[in-house]
């Protein structure tokens, strides 16, 4: 992740540097991104720029920690029109990203999954981000009523939302690559939803 010198920086910069990186993430597969572009379209120097991030990778996590917040901002605001309704604020979800997600960010994400190194990169990405991704399910946990869940713990609903988040992960890139497909999307969206909700056995499992 970036260093604490970078953070420091004021916003503008920050955003300029940001930009810059997402304009060359979503040019070429990441593992072909070039940061000498990343610095002259910036206008910063090789040095500073090693003095805020330890190679591209650290620049991609910022990129990421900052949609993150977006994207819990957007998650709470689904909730709360949803009176914490899980499944409708996971399909009101969707539908705010359809509106909210930059194009650029949507083919950044095209480039990742297209990169020979895609493991490498998210990997990592996902090591160094563990204490981000832990403040993140709670935030998303005490958003959402759990009152009439079987299990109310936390780590059932970390798993149960990372079903869901596989879903909207794979409606978004088919979005992407077909936008006319908006309401066939949204109609998988919601069966899959349904078959986590109420599953797809007539008779519960015998203990």
């Amino acid at each position: 992740m970036p260093t604490e010198r970078f953070y420091h920086l004021p916003a503008a910069k920050k955003k300029t540097i940001r930009d810059a990186a997402l304009g060359e993430f979503t040019r070429v597969p990441f593992e072909k991104a070039s940061i000498n572009k990343i610095i002259q379209a910036a206008g910063i120097s090789r040095g500073s720029f090693y003095t805020y991030f330890e190679d591209k990778r650290d620049v991609l996590g910022y990129i990421f920690e900052d949609a993150a917040e977006k994207f819990q901002n957007g998650w709470v605001r689904c909730a709360e029109r949803n009176g914490g309704d899980l499944w409708k604020t996971a399909e009101s979800f969707l539908y705010y990203s359809i509106v909210h997600t930059e194009e650029n960010v949507l083919q950044l994400v095209k480039n990742i999954v297209d990169s020979e190194k895609m493991f490498g990169v998210t990997n990592r990405l996902c090591k160094e981000n563990t204490q981000g991704q832990k403040e993140m399910q709670e935030m998303m946990y005490h958003s959402i009523d759990t009152s009439d869940f079987k299990d109310q713990s936390i780590e059932t609903f970390g798993k149960l939302v990372t079903m869901i988040f596989f879903e909207l992960a794979h409606c978004m890139g088919w979005y992407y690559h077909h936008p006319e497909d908006e309401e066939k999307i949204k109609k998988l969206f919601r069966e899959k939803l349904e078959i986590l909700q109420y599953g797809i056995r007539k008779q519960p499992l015998q203990s």
